[in-house]
């Protein structure tokens, strides 16, 4: 990678991110054997990387297959790929976007609640756990460390966390619906795309209010969640509608408690 960086003039900097790069001396943080790499590319051509093309400028590599993507996290451009012997993640990210939040911050817009904040935690939250520039130190480190500094990571508050229980009872009939009709593939779709989900997000939220260690998107979950926990925000059911339904009710059940956890006893679900 840092061959192939030094190389390409539209590439302005490469930078390490993820399990890799991360010092830890518990296993909870360090990479292991089926750690992948990830790397954040700032490029004046994002459009490049649409295709598999560029990865023959990778020495020594052979790409098995290439998928380009938005990730989740900042809506910019994502690749995952193969190659032989490593799964490998790459976010691009276009120069003149960075070079604008860099601006921003000068202005002190990262401060205030609004579209350029939304962009500098998220970029935090995927740098603050570590990285390595292998190409444009120089240029982007010192404004690395200032948004890891001065940017917190992207919280749930009371009113977001309502938002997303009473979503949950909206999803949590749709469902019983479904079931109700026989359409059991649509029911166990909507329970693990949505409900689980959610609870992931809130069972993730309360964790951090608490000073616990948690990961998003229920990464290692596993790891740091308690047994009673893991029960609780867990889906297992077969596709039969009996056992969708209890699975159902239970997300429901568990987000209820998740979300007076969250805001106090105050809080009651929504009569259907």
């Amino acid at each position: 990678m840092t061959a192939w960086a030094e190389h390409e003039p539209a590439v302005q900097a490469v930078t390490l991110i993820g399990s890799r790069v991360r010092e830890a001396d518990d296993t909870v943080w360090r990479a292991d054997a089926q750690s992948d790499w990830d790397f954040q590319i700032i490029t004046t051509r994002p459009g490049i990387f649409a295709e598999a093309a560029w990865t023959r400028g990778l020495a020594g590599t052979e790409v098995r297959a290439y998928a380009a993507r938005t990730a989740r996290i900042g809506g910019v451009p994502k690749v995952n790929a193969l190659f032989a012997g490593a799964e490998v993640d790459f976010v691009v990210i276009p120069a003149g976007q960075l070079r604008l939040l860099k601006f921003c911050f000068r202005l002190g817009l990262h401060r205030r609640e609004g579209r350029m904040r939304r962009a500098a935690q998220a970029l935090a939250v995927v740098i603050r756990p570590g990285w390595r520039f292998l190409k444009g130190a120089k240029t982007w480190e010192p404004f690395y460390r200032r948004v890891v500094a001065e940017v917190p990571d992207a919280r749930l508050n009371d009113e977001a966390v309502r938002r997303l229980a009473e979503g949950l009872v909206c999803d949590h009939v749709w469902t019983l619906r479904k079931l109700e009709r026989g359409e059991l593939l649509a029911a166990q779709r909507m329970l693990h795309r949505e409900l689980a989900e959610t609870n992931f997000r809130l069972l993730h939220e309360l964790k951090l209010r608490r000073g616990e260690r948690s990961f998003p998107e229920a990464r290692r979950i596993e790891r740091v969640a308690t047994a009673a926990e893991l029960a609780d925000v867990g889906v297992d059911a077969p596709l039969e509608a009996v056992a969708l339904r209890a699975a159902a009710d239970q997300s429901a059940a568990t987000c209820r408690e998740l979300t007076r956890a969250l805001t106090g006893a105050a809080w009651r679900r929504p009569e259907a």
